[in-house]
């Protein structure tokens, strides 16, 4: 199965809803229609653009852990989740994206014979990378799925063993990186029967923990390099030289360098969440949680191995422009206040600071919020149109609504384009061109896929 999706929010919030007041908001150039779309659980704002609909399968629940992905130059659309407790990656294309296929699934395409543990595409969107687990032949298959070819997916390296944690990931368009995590074997508690050679065949060489690199340009060929750190999901730079392992409950987080063949604990509470990385891989924005402190955004600069204080009590940051930070939160929050008092409504605000946090700029985003929610809250942001997409909340007397709010970074412009009643995850991803959003949300009992094109 894949791997766990994220949680839920936690805590029981209230919420608002309402059209968004926003102080920075500009008035449309045409008149609003009054009609608008349903996604699976929310409205679309009237006079947004909605290029497509998809009711996605009756029992199909998307996983938050993967939002959607635009594959072949944005020509098909893939969406990750499960059916009947097994793995499907759906595809989706064509006019207004309506012709669906299965593109992988457990026991299917892909992993005939096992379970999908985790997946990513290719940086041209053409190859998805599987890594699947066979039981049965205690064995770690990574399978490539070629999107343009209705064929089968082919094998390309293959590690004997039993694994508690992989990551699988992309380099380069012809290199896969692999990090494993090798489940302890347990010690016999007596020593075992004598045996002639004869009568005992030779034990399988089982696969190390450790970063693997599948390079395919030719002859395939697996590279292998041991590290004396555990392994867990990883994050790469957009250079491919590092990598941020997010940890768990017994793993710390850490840093990878393949160019120095080391890693490094990443001191802090794990697991961490990776939000972006800047431009030029010299340093990421992370999510902690931890019971002293409560959650906030740190920016880590890779030269100075310093962490830098983003955001308190948000989930939601990007690296824009040229190295600055766009944050959610709200200025009047401090760690104790979202401690002591998470339902409390504040002012849902975003800041704009420089790289070093000496001068930030904050536009309200003209509702309130609260810590629990801003906690709970998301961003993606595309660099070709300079403009984020914000899932948050704002508290009502009715129970939670679920706003997306889009964020213009030079204009300083925000328009909300879908609200509801919170019910299952929503995830959302732009377009390659960055003129479109994809918004999956919902769950088992309805899930849609709603793809927009924003005002920018």
């Amino acid at each position: 199965m894949l791997r766990s999706f994220l949680p839920t929010l936690a805590v029981t919030i209230a919420l608002s809803l309402g059209a968004l007041s926003c102080s920075t908001q500009k008035a449309p150039a045409n008149p609003l229609p009054t009609e608008s779309v349903r996604t699976a659980t929310m409205n679309i704002t009237p006079g947004i653009e909605v290029l497509a609909r998809i009711a996605l399968p009756d029992g199909f629940v998307p996983s938050a852990d993967y939002p959607p992905m635009w594959l072949q130059a944005g020509k098909e659309i893939a969406i990750v989740g499960t059916h009947d407790g097994h793995a499907v990656i759906m595809g989706y294309s064509g006019a207004s994206y309506r012709t669906a296929r299965v593109i992988a699934e457990d026991g299917g395409v892909g992993a005939p014979d096992g379970r999908i543990i985790d997946l990513a595409a290719s940086p041209d969107g053409m190859v998805l990378a599987l890594a699947v687990t066979n039981t049965k032949e205690n064995r770690l298959d990574v399978v490539i799925r070629d999107l343009i070819s209705e064929g089968a997916a082919n094998p390309v390296s293959s590690f004997d063993g039993d694994f508690e944690s992989v990551s699988i990931g992309w380099l380069s368009e012809f290199t896969i990186p692999l990090a494993l995590r090798a489940q302890p074997v347990a010690q016999p508690s007596t020593p075992p029967l004598a045996a002639t050679p004869e009568s005992t065949p030779a034990p399988l060489a089982l696969a190390s923990s450790g970063l693997y690199t599948i390079n395919m340009s030719g002859v395939v060929t697996t590279g292998y390099l041991k590290l004396d750190c555990r392994m867990s999901q990883l994050s790469w730079a957009p250079d491919g030289l590092v990598a941020v392992g997010l940890g768990s409950k017994d793993t710390p987080a850490i840093i990878i360098d393949r160019a120095k063949e080391s890693c490094q604990q990443l001191h802090g509470q794990a697991p961490i969440r990776v939000l972006d990385w800047a431009h030029d891989s010299k340093s990421f924005l992370y999510e902690e949680t931890t019971p002293a402190v409560g959650t906030g955004v740190y920016r880590y600069d890779l030269a100075s191995g310093l962490a830098r204080l983003v955001a308190i009590s948000s989930d939601a940051a990007a690296f824009v422009g040229t190295d600055q930070i766009l944050a959610l939160g709200s200025g009047a929050l401090t760690f104790r206040a979202a401690q002591t008092a998470p339902g409390r409504e504040v002012r849902a605000e975003v800041a704009l600071s420089n790289p070093s946090g000496t001068e930030t700029e904050v536009e309200s985003l003209g509702f309130n919020s609260t810590p629990a929610m801003l906690a709970a809250s998301s961003m993606t942001y595309t660099r070709t149109t300079d403009t984020a997409a914000i899932a948050t909340f704002s508290p009502t007397t009715e129970g939670p609504m679920r706003k997306i709010v889009i964020y213009s970074v030079a204009p300083k412009t925000a328009f909300l384009v879908a609200f509801g009643p919170t019910r299952g995850d929503v995830a959302l991803s732009w377009s390659p061109r960055g003129r479109y959003l994809a918004i999956i949300d919902g769950d088992a009992a309805a899930a849609a896929l709603t793809i927009i094109s924003p005002p920018q």
